[in-house]
């Protein structure tokens, strides 16, 4: 089995640096693996959230013009079908003033905001709000030349002309605003949440609204309800029971305590303040009185109960916007942290590819080196990361070591090499000693006159030359006595002579 994955895979695979290489690319890869999908799903939410934030802040928007054109709608309403002082009636043209500036502004920022909106059914909802926009602009212009004139001088049937066209213009901004909160309440569970908040507060402020209104004008009429009025009122009223039960349900299970809190003094305006005043009222306008309060006692508790409502509404606007703004906070921060840390992680990961490269695959590569030179006989190479304090350090010290035995058996070597060439020339004069020995041992052939010794070439030389070739052997020349006395007479008799007298003197001496 390993013979046959040795022949599929690479001997270079089985490097240290591929293999460290190979297990930092797989913990990138397997890293990034998890990122991606994760950081994916992370941009997701994000746009979701963006989206989320986008349309809630539109239904915000659309949310606040449809309270202040409510309250445009009920207070015009009202002062058009007073019979009293024109005055009297500065404050409410302020108030309506005021709650169109409002809900003007509140409508054009989402108009704005929506522009660019590609979708057929939003931008269908706009052309018809824009065309509305224009007949309620004329009516605003004749409802404002009656509202500071006196009751007989004023158009008659413009009070109901106004309510229903108003009407229609705040029922067109509630289909879309239904519409952006359909979009939300797919998107985010909370915010749908709150949403239903929206809607059912919008509900109480149209019950509650027609309500003050046809009890005032009634009052001031000083005429009996009509019956298709009295059962009018009387379903507002249980609709408005049921929309606060509604709005309890709704805001039950909120962590954030402001939309219950706004909704106690909800429930407490409207039981405490407002409704022993609109019980009475009502029966009483049944006939047409004789009215225990007057109308602007009757008004001042039902234009603080509606104001109550806007409290609240402005409370869900406003809790809703800030859910959603931490929503896209917290989105657009996990992708930050997302990627921070991702981004570290691989900072993380590409430092431990330079430390590995730098401390473990090159002092690795370099003893390797520096080994395989020291294998060639190469012996003058020095040893890399001796200084380590590491399994490579201690390797290098041991190769170090290595080569320090190859230098000394290098020297050893040497010195026996040298040894042996003395021991060979020794050996060599040895034998060539020897071999004069023998040959100065051996019977040489000799002149019996001369004395000449014949060497291996045949040819006769001296004897003291033959023995100083063969044996290094030099010769002083001298004569002997015989010699001396044969061929010298003279000189042997004055040494015999000379060499006596001492003896002889001695000879004396001893006498």
């Amino acid at each position: 089995m390993s013979r046959v994955l040795e022949k599929l895979i690479p001997k270079h695979f089985f490097f240290v640096k591929t293999i460290i290489f190979f297990i930092l690319f797989a913990i990138i890869s397997l890293h990034l693996a998890t990122v991606i999908p994760t950081l994916n799903s992370l941009i997701k939410e994000y746009q979701q959230a963006k989206r989320v934030f986008f349309l809630n802040d539109v239904s915000d928007d659309l949310y606040t013009a449809v309270g202040n054109y409510g309250f445009e709608r009920g207070r015009v309403n009202v002062v058009l079908k007073d019979a009293g002082p024109v005055e009297r009636m500065d404050m409410n043209r302020q108030f309506i003033l005021d709650r169109r500036a409002e809900g003007d502004k509140a409508l054009q920022s989402a108009l704005s905001k929506l522009a660019d909106v590609q979708r057929a059914d939003i931008k269908n909802a706009l052309t018809t709000i824009t065309q509305l926009t224009s007949k309620i602009e004329e009516l605003r212009e004749e409802t404002a030349k009656d509202l500071v004139i006196s009751k007989d001088k004023r158009k008659q049937d413009l009070a109901e002309t106004w309510f229903a066209a108003m009407t229609a213009y705040i029922e067109s901004i509630e289909s879309l605003l239904v519409g952006i909160s359909s979009d939300i309440s797919d998107a985010d569970g909370m915010i749908s949440r709150y949403s239903s908040l929206k809607h059912t507060a919008l509900s109480l402020r149209n019950t509650a609204g027609p309500e003050v209104s046809i009890l005032s004008a009634t009052m001031l009429s000083q005429a009996p309800l009509r019956p298709q009025l009295i059962v009018k009122i009387q379903d507002l009223q249980i609709r408005t029971e049921e929309r606060f039960r509604n709005l309890s349900h709704l805001s039950q299970p909120l962590a954030d305590p402001e939309i219950p809190n706004a909704l106690i003094t909800l429930k407490t305006s409207y039981y405490d303040e407002y409704l022993p005043y609109s019980k009475t009222t009502f029966q009483q306008a049944i006939y047409g009185g004789p009215y225990t309060y007057t109308p602007p006692q009757f008004l001042s508790h039902g234009v603080e109960f509606l104001l109550q409502i806007s409290i609240f509404m402005d409370c869900i606007v406003t809790v809703t916007k800030n859910y959603a703004q931490s929503k896209l906070s917290e989105s657009r921060w996990q992708i930050f942290y997302h990627l921070f840390s991702t981004s570290v992680s691989l900072i993380l990961i590409f430092l431990i590819f330079i430390f590995a490269h730098y401390r473990i695959i090159q002092p690795i590569t370099q003893v390797t080196e520096a080994t395989l030179r020291l294998a060639q006989k190469n012996l003058d190479t020095q040893v890399p990361q001796q200084h380590m304090q590491n399994e490579i350090g201690k390797l290098a010290r041991a190769v170090a070591v290595f080569k320090e035995m190859a230098l000394q058996q290098k020297e050893d070597v040497a010195a026996l090499e040298k040894a042996s060439v003395e021991r060979e020339l020794l050996v060599s004069e040895l034998r060539e000693s020897l071999a004069e020995i023998k040959v100065l041992r051996g019977i040489l052939p000799i002149c019996s006159f001369c004395k000449k010794i014949r060497n291996d070439d045949g040819y006769y030389e001296q004897l003291e030359s033959y023995i100083y070739k063969h044996s290094g052997v030099d010769f002083s020349h001298t004569v002997c006595p015989s010699c001396m006395r044969k061929h010298y007479p003279e000189e042997h008799e004055y040494l015999t002579e000379k060499e006596a007298l001492p003896t002889q003197k001695t000879s004396q001496e001893n006498s």
